[in-house]
């Protein structure tokens, strides 16, 4: 016992003493961020008080519309692609614990019972001997890891863990982005259906009058063809803003983890579209290097993938194994647990690679090239979070004007229509002109219906651009520290 006690110390104070960590030490890459973005004076008001990271966080909010409030609250608890990028951190974190396992001795128990005869030949008996054998024991295996092999997998585990965080997060960033995009959709199509439907009433209006007059002799059979084809046109648009309607109710449906047909009966019922706030939370280019989580979930890849070439150089250097073990060994079972019954061992393995092919030098080299591509990978995603935030910036601010002006447009296209009825009536201008006024006055409101609508999902996608959503279910325990 006491030398195995020797050994053992001598094995332990080898590790502690010879043990370093191969492979390169992980620094975050440094990234060249713009003082401010480039198409800031396009958006207007802009909100970048301390309040405006939680309105970010909880942008949705900004519309003050409960319906959109309840869909956001069913999709994160519900949603199967959250779901499913939830089990990925366990996945990640499960991996982690059996990284961090093979820095820890392995110990197993045996125990045994045998009764055997043996041949009358051997005891010189012609009955035979019978003999006993009773065992018990543990058996204990460790790999010192002399060059980190095992610390750095367990920093790769880590840092994949967090990966996969990030992940989830980013999925909750598009989830609820592509949630606002499409509930706006169907809002929209709900507004130029019932801009259609007032379009019909008044050209039923216009029909009538036609008919009316010429009935009377005072108009013609033209007229009253150009009012009924304006009327049919106007129709004719509803069955495809209706499909509109229940396509966008069976895509939220399912981003909510339901059945498609589950909001119909809900949703179908009409209600304002959400309107753009006139004044949008926009952080600054180096805040979003913490808000994104794609830009995150990449830089912590790129910390994994410069661990595992520590492994790999780990694998080129020997390996170090003790192998302790004891036991009990008895004939009989009284005589087991006496001192003389005690047995054990213990042996010690070197391990060094020699040959095999170049395998090895080639695993390293792969780890180096994986890495570098997470490092392109890294500064590609910064840049395309920097160019979808300039682009939100600028297609927001370009649709706030053109939104202006077809406002415009539509209260014009008012006034036009009823100057052109009131002389029609007066017997002062052909129908034609009450015919295309309304058919313009149509055309500039759904105009409007639509720019209405493509603010909204402008300011959607700049709220996504912005890194904004996650944030709102963060504490749900997925960040849980890894423990080290």
């Amino acid at each position: 016992m006491k030398d195995f006690r020797v050994l053992s110390l001598l094995a332990a104070t080898l590790a502690l003493t010879t043990s370093c960590t191969v492979g390169p030490d992980y620094r975050p890459p440094a990234v060249d961020t713009p003082a401010d973005w480039a198409e800031t004076s396009a958006v207007g008001n802009q909100d970048r008080s301390a309040a405006s990271t939680e309105r970010l966080a909880r942008w949705w909010s900004s519309f003050a519309d409960p319906t959109l409030d309840n869909l956001v609250g069913e999709a994160i608890a519900n949603n199967h692609d959250v779901r499913i990028a939830a089990q990925r951190v366990i996945e990640a974190r499960a991996d982690r614990t059996i990284a961090a396992a093979g820095g820890e001795p392995t110990l197993s128990a045996t125990a045994s019972a045998q009764r055997s005869r043996q041949s009358t030949a051997m005891t010189l008996s012609p009955l035979g001997g019978v003999a006993n054998s009773f065992a018990a024991g543990f058996d204990a295996s460790w790999e010192v890891d002399l060059f980190g092999k095992t610390r750095r997998s367990v920093e790769a585990a880590d840092a994949t863990v967090e990966a996969a965080i990030w992940n989830r997060r980013a999925v909750l960033v598009s989830l609820l982005g592509e949630l606002g995009t499409d509930y706006t959709a169907l809002r929209a199509a709900q507004e130029r259906i019932a801009i259609a439907e007032r379009t019909i009433a008044a050209d039923q209006d216009a029909l009538d009058l036609a008919q009316q007059k010429f009935d009377h002799g005072l108009g013609t059979e033209l007229d009253t063809a150009q009012a009924r084809a304006e009327l049919e046109q106007v129709k004719a648009s509803l069955p495809q803003l209706e499909t509109q309607v229940a396509q966008n109710a069976h895509a939220l449906a399912v981003l909510l983890g339901k059945q498609p047909g589950t909001l119909l009966a809900s949703l179908q019922v009409p209600a304002a579209m959400p309107l753009a706030p006139p004044t949008l939370p926009v952080t600054i280019p180096s805040e979003l290097l913490r808000n994104r989580p794609d830009i995150r979930q990449s830089e912590r890849s790129l910390a994994a993938a410069n661990a595992e070439i520590g492994v790999a150089v780990a694998n080129l250097f020997p390996s170090f194994t003790i192998s302790p073990s004891l036991g009990l060994d008895a004939g009989k079972l009284n005589k087991l647990l006496t001192g003389s019954g005690v047995t054990w061992g213990v042996g010690a393995s070197l391990g060094q690679p020699i040959y095999n092919g170049g395998a090895l030098d080639a695993a390293v080299d792969k780890a180096t090239a994986v890495t570098e591509q997470d490092r392109l990978t890294y500064e590609q995603t910064v840049l395309k979070a920097f160019a979808e935030v300039e682009d939100a910036l600028v297609a927001l601010g370009n649709e706030r004007q053109r939104h202006d002006r077809l406002g415009r447009t539509v209260d014009a296209n008012r006034v036009a229509l009823q100057r052109a009825t009131e002389l029609y009536r007066a017997g002062l201008s052909p129908f034609i002109n009450v015919v295309n006024s309304e058919k313009n006055l149509f055309g500039a409101e759904d105009s409007l219906a639509q720019s209405d609508q493509t603010l909204t999902q402008q300011t959607v996608a700049l709220y996504k651009a912005l890194g904004g959503g996650w944030q709102e279910s963060a504490d749900d325990g997925m960040e849980k520290t890894t423990t080290r």
